[in-house]
């Protein structure tokens, strides 16, 4: 379709007129207008994506300048606005990521100056990323500009002390002071590093550890005899691959090389030789995780990811890898991803410590936070329980700490409290509210309930919005008998865990609710809700069968039938025919007819019958109601179809007990009397049957319809009567 370029031209002047007068709405208008027109044009674009970004709307401006960027590659500009806008939206790993891009380009272009610019910004950005640190110290050595570097390098010791890894922090001190003997900073760092080292140090971080034993491990093999393998072996090994694999002496040197080149800092030289070990076919567990970690540590995290992945299953460093990959993802901006394995961290660690019988419960515990946090995608959230889960397992003594939080925990878990290593991360001082929350559950085991919630309170003060303090707390007052108080928390707690977007922890609050108060309409029908959000429709409908039938004990038939009728629309919605879903039905059925409302009631009951023709409770309710509406004919002939189904089942005992029962609440419908008087004679049950009669014989004569009267008085006389005499004058009387 042909552009109109007048229209293009007049809407550009318009929207430059209007983004001077800064009527930033307007000018949006006018630039799309231009751009339907001419879509390609970058420069109309970069206006649209100048206003939308000075008018806030900072996700429609990254999409503007992401496609300028991607039409001309070359140009830093549109990367510049969209690092600068990630900045805004406090989203520093991405902007980190992004100026790293910008200076990848400048260095291409043989920018350096603007290049060690972009790493300065992304080193200001993510301050702990030895990576960009690492390049900026390169770039600066090869400028001339020693203290620059030299002060690269004391930052990276810096980091790596604070990881708890303290041979790759002196080696970067050292090289640092090697670069600028004058460096008085690093000179103190460097001798602080080696004092501390003579003392007792406490456990470096998990990713450390792993790595040292991943060393270590590689380091063991070069000591150990290697037995060679049987020629035809080497030749079946040789065979699987056309190109020459390399021999085991080869591989060794390989190691070696790989080894010492990690342990020195000479990431490009290790990564090199674990390459050539992993195509050469040697894929230990502790080459993948090496490669893993080298790749992070240089910023290729799609590559880092893919080898880490390959080592969570192994317990040597499955956590570490699942660490590991949470700071991957976070690098690349995928929060999503980030938490799932920065949970996975939290959970091994937790896991190492729980007895078998309360490792289910809290699997459910990390299920729940898992959900919570893909539900809620609170990306500030997310980053504010990384980063303080990268705190925790890299300050120094951390698996002490981890050791006092777990103990504290335990006393919590006792009384099958919910409660995670995960949630515990980030509270300031955490070790203070957990003392606190086990002292609350001492107190209660002495039944000092008053103290128990005064620490309660003290643990609240501390993190206000720490959720099991707050459980704990509504446990407490519902021990001491303040219901209304405890369910008023409970509901509280329900509500601010659907802010947060976690549905089932919300789903038990609301039970705990209902514990202290099961008629409760309003968090019944909320839990309901939650039930059907999370598709768990029987469960829902078992809810509405509470709620019906809590109306119905307080005499609400009216209001119990219309929750049983919401019930049964859930249950036919979903085409569900469960037990519960048929209860539903007749609850229904059940409260129509007790509030008078005998047609629905039959229509509900008919609608049983078509769904489950053998139900014979339904079936029954049909013909009493019949009976109750004044159609008898309808009623018998449904009757007789009833009491085939029971002779066609061999139980004469239940049609026997229906036709009386029947019969006791009609006694007035004849036919339904002489149905009964014929189930007796079929059952040689005379006397009954001659009883049965005798009314039979009396509800004819009230009627005035002699014949049939006279010929009820004969099937008497045929069942040989006592009083024979006595109906044979009857008969004379009537005549017939």
């Amino acid at each position: 379709m042909p552009s109109n370029k007048l229209v293009f031209q007049d809407a550009i002047k318009k929207g430059h007129n209007a983004a001077w007068d800064r009527q930033w709405a307007k000018a949006v208008t006018e630039y799309r207008r231009a751009l339907a027109e001419f879509p390609d044009d970058a420069n109309v674009r970069t206006s649209l994506a100048h206003v939308l970004e000075e008018s806030g709307q900072f996700e429609s401006a990254l999409r503007e300048y992401h496609h300028v960027a991607e039409a001309q590659p070359r140009d830093a500009a549109p990367l510049t606005r969209i690092a600068e806008i990630q900045v805004k939206m406090q989203h520093a790993a991405e902007a980190s990521a992004t100026y790293l891009t910008i200076a990848d380009l400048y260095l291409k272009q043989q920018l350096k100056n603007k290049a060690i610019e972009a790493w300065n910004r992304a080193a200001q950005l993510e301050p702990d990323r030895t990576d960009v640190h690492q390049r900026l110290a390169d770039m600066y050595e090869q400028s001339g500009q020693r203290a620059p570097a030299a002060a690269e390098h004391l930052a990276m010791a810096r980091i790596y002390s604070k990881r708890g890894d303290k041979t790759k922090a002196l080696n970067s001190a050292q090289k640092a002071l090697s670069i600028n003997p004058r460096d008085d900073a690093a000179r103190q760092f460097v001798e602080e590093l080696e004092r501390s080292t003579a003392a007792t140090e406490s456990a470096p971080s998990p990713v450390v550890q792993a790595e040292k034993q991943a060393l270590s491990r590689l380091a063991e093999t070069l000591l150990e005899d290697q037995a060679p393998l049987p020629k035809e072996v080497e030749q079946e090994r040789r065979q699987a691959d056309a190109r020459p694999r390399m021999n085991q002496l080869e591989i060794d040197a390989l190691i070696a090389r790989a080894v010492d080149a990690q342990m020195h800092h000479r990431v490009g030289e290790a990564i090199e030789a674990y390459r050539k070990l992993m195509d050469d076919g040697v894929s230990r567990s502790e080459v993948k995780f090496n490669l893993g970690l080298l790749y992070l540590e240089s910023m290729r995290y799609d590559d880092a990811a893919i080898f880490l992945s390959e080592t969570t299953g192994d317990k040597s460093y499955g956590l570490a890898s699942h660490f590991a990959l949470g700071q991957c993802y976070r690098a690349l901006g995928k929060m999503d991803q980030a938490v799932e394995h920065f949970l996975q961290v939290t959970k091994i660690v937790d896991m190492s410590s729980v007895r078998r019988e309360q490792a289910d419960e809290l699997i459910s515990v990390y299920e729940e936070l898992a959900d919570s946090y893909a539900a809620k995608g609170d990306r500030e959230r997310a980053e504010t329980f990384s980063n303080a889960l990268e705190k925790f397992l890299t300050d120094k003594g951390w698996e002490d700490k981890v050791n006092q939080v777990q103990y504290h925990l335990e006393t919590m878990r006792t009384e099958g409290g919910q409660a995670s290593l995960a949630e515990v991360i980030g509270i300031p001082d955490s070790d203070k509210v957990l003392e606190a929350l086990a002292l609350a559950q001492e107190y209660v085991r002495r039944e000092k309930l008053w103290a128990a919630s005064e620490e309660c309170y003290r643990a609240i003060e501390l993190a206000p919005n720490y959720l099991p303090a707050h459980a704990r707390l509504a446990e407490i007052l519902a021990k001491a008998g303040r219901t209304d108080e405890a369910r008023g928390k409970y509901e509280t707690l329900a509500e601010l865990s659907l802010a947060r977007g976690d549905i089932p922890r919300a789903e038990g609050f609301y039970r705990n609710a209902l514990k202290l108060a099961g008629d409760d309409v309003n968090d019944r029908s909320k839990l309901i809700d939650l039930l059907i959000q999370q598709g768990r429709i029987d469960d829902a409908l078992e809810q509405y069968l509470i709620l019906g039938d809590g109306q119905v004990r307080s005499g609400q038939f009216g209001k119990a039938a219309e929750r049983f009728a919401e019930g049964v629309r859930l249950a036919a919605g979903s085409k569900i025919n469960s037990p519960t879903a048929i209860t539903l039905r007749h609850r229904l059925a059940e409260a129509r007819a007790r509030q008078g409302d005998f047609k629905n009631a039959l229509t509900a009951y008919q609608e049983i019958r078509q769904q489950s023709p053998d139900d014979e409770r339904a079936h029954f309710y049909i013909v009493d109601l019949e009976f109750r509406l004044g159609q008898p004919d309808t009623a018998l002939l449904d009757l007789e179809e009833l009491l085939k189904h029971y002779q066609s089942r061999g139980e004469p005992q239940k049609a026997t007990a229906v036709l009386e029962a029947l019969a006791q609440s009609y006694p007035n419908e004849a036919g339904l009397t002489n149905r009964l008087a014929q189930n007796y004679i079929a059952a040689g049950a005379n006397d009954k049957a001659i009883t049965a009669l005798d009314s039979l014989g009396e509800l004819y004569m009230g009627a005035g319809q002699k014949s049939a009267a006279a010929a009820t008085i004969r099937q008497i006389l045929s069942l040989n009567p006592s009083r024979a005499d006595d109906y044979e004058k009857l008969l004379e009387q009537i005549g017939e």
